[in-house]
């Protein structure tokens, strides 16, 4: 009857951190999005002959773009932390409901800032975007 109780527990864990696992997915695509963003703004920086403002916006982009992934990969490393403590809180004695809390609470709070950047370097994307579209305009009509 051990057994039954256990397979049950262990079915009961794994439904608890699907969504977390889910979560996962949806980090890693994000991780892929501004490693794609990352290339761009790099590439941008790279083609540009002397340093103007747009440089600078590429370089303030950049470090958006950075900050942001590391917080997703910290924000990932949290998920884990949150479905590793599911799977221990039925096993040890001491219980673990607090951490699996404040794990999950810091984890939503990464992303949140992670986004926020995300955002932010969209901003100077578009600002960047707009400068070029001005000049090409100024240069058409000249």
């Amino acid at each position: 009857m051990e057994t039954l109780v256990s397979t049950s527990s262990i079915a009961e864990e794994i439904q608890l951190s699907f969504a977390p696992v889910f979560l996962l997915a949806a980090i890693g695509g994000l991780l892929n999005v501004l490693g794609t963003h990352l290339s761009r703004a790099v590439d941008q920086l790279k083609s540009d002959e002397d340093w103007d403002a747009g440089c600078a916006r590429d370089v303030r982009r950049i470090h958006y773009i950075m900050w942001s992934s590391r917080l997703c990969v910290m924000t990932a490393i949290l998920v884990c932390i949150v479905v590793i403590l599911i799977f221990l809180g039925d096993h040890v004695e001491p219980d673990l409901t607090a951490y699996i809390s404040f794990s999950f609470i810091a984890a939503m709070a990464l992303l949140t800032v992670a986004l926020v950047l995300f955002l932010m370097q969209l901003t100077v994307a578009r600002e960047r975007a707009l400068i070029k579209l001005k000049a090409v305009k100024r240069v058409g009509t000249k």
